[in-house]
């Protein structure tokens, strides 16, 4: 009976523990903004907003791959002076017969007349430049968001597998720099581009509207098979919201979390003795029989804990069943340079 209720009990606890995090699991849709060439003229940028925001997105390209945005210096100058948070983002496009005689050689090694190692190595090229201007500018992004949209210069191929050649090049050239990225499209416009192809990266989708409403249900949609990090809304400025993915959760209880406080020794049988057999890479029979006490034993003498051959609430932590799995901090700090 005794051990009963202390299961019993243990449950209520997970039951509460896991409403507890759903109540503390942050909602709130944070704002901000991204700017880049249309909030330029010359080497001087213009027209920002004079509010400020929790976060803001800066574009490094001029609108397409092998530029750099002439501004980048005085708008990133222009966000930390408001104490807002940058992020970057790049504008790759398909590359001109020029660039591609000039991506003769790169991460797939020596192209010759094979186009489609032309095309990947132009858009780890594409990375690498951007990634420069990034660097020259000062902006520290742990991320970059990879724009992929509909083009009037320098537009996408009629091939959605030589398009995604060219992105494979860009997200290669990104990875070998150590940097997470995402991709900011449409559903329309990713398929019409490179088809059916599956990314599951953090997406950024705009609503085409001003509404703030019609941004966050966007939170509930993919375009490339990843989940929804930001949504934008253009009124003035291209306006975001972060989605509540991206809101800290503590995480869900492990699957020894509901033993934590289970007592076992030899003779006992049931759910626990096989979560705890498991757990110790043992032979799953669901009795605590000399097999299970003596690998108790070994780990007991490992882990430093007292040697009794049973367990009890010290040998389920050092085990791992009080921690939690699966929650992450606000991940807007993976996205931004604080």
């Amino acid at each position: 009976m005794r051990r009963a209720a202390v299961i019993t009990a243990a449950v209520a606890m997970t039951i509460a523990a896991v409403s507890a995090s759903s109540a503390t699991s942050s909602t709130s849709y944070t704002h901000g903004y991204d700017v880049s060439w249309p909030q330029c003229s010359g080497r001087s940028p213009h027209h920002l907003p004079r509010q400020a925001a929790s976060y803001v997105v800066l574009g490094l390209t001029h609108g397409r791959g092998h530029t750099a945005n002439p501004c980048l210096s005085g708008q990133l100058a222009w966000a930390r002076d408001h104490g807002m948070p940058a992020g970057a983002y790049l504008v790759p496009s398909y590359p001109t017969a020029a660039q591609l005689r000039a991506a003769s050689a790169g991460p797939w090694g020596r192209c010759a007349g094979d186009r489609s190692c032309r095309l990947r190595t132009d858009g780890a090229r594409q990375a690498h430049d951007a990634l420069a201007v990034m660097s020259r500018a000062g902006l520290h992004a742990p991320m970059v968001w990879v724009d992929v949209e509909f083009r009037h210069i320098q537009p996408w191929s009629g091939s959605d597998v030589a398009n995604r050649h060219v992105l494979e090049g860009v997200f290669r050239g990104l990875r070998d720099a150590r940097l997470r990225y995402g991709v900011y499209t449409t559903g329309y416009m990713w398929r019409h581009i490179v088809g059916r192809w599956t990314v599951r990266v953090p997406n950024w989708l705009p609503t085409g509207t001003g509404d703030p409403a019609d941004a966050r249900a966007m939170c509930r949609r993919s375009a490339t098979g990843g989940p929804t990090w930001l949504a934008q809304y253009t009124r003035t400025w291209d306006e975001n919201l972060t989605c509540p993915v991206m809101n800290a959760t503590r995480g869900r209880p492990g699957p020894l979390w509901r033993y934590r406080h289970t007592t076992l020794q030899l003779g006992d049988t049931g759910d626990a003795v096989r979560a705890l057999q498991k757990a110790l890479d043992i032979s799953i029979t669901g009795t605590y029989e000399l097999q299970t006490a003596t690998a108790v034993l070994q780990f007991q003498r490992d882990e430093q804990l007292p040697m009794t051959g049973q367990v009890d609430s010290d040998d389920w932590r050092a085990l791992g069943a009080f921690r939690r799995v699966g929650g992450h901090p606000f991940l807007l700090w993976r996205m931004v340079a604080r």
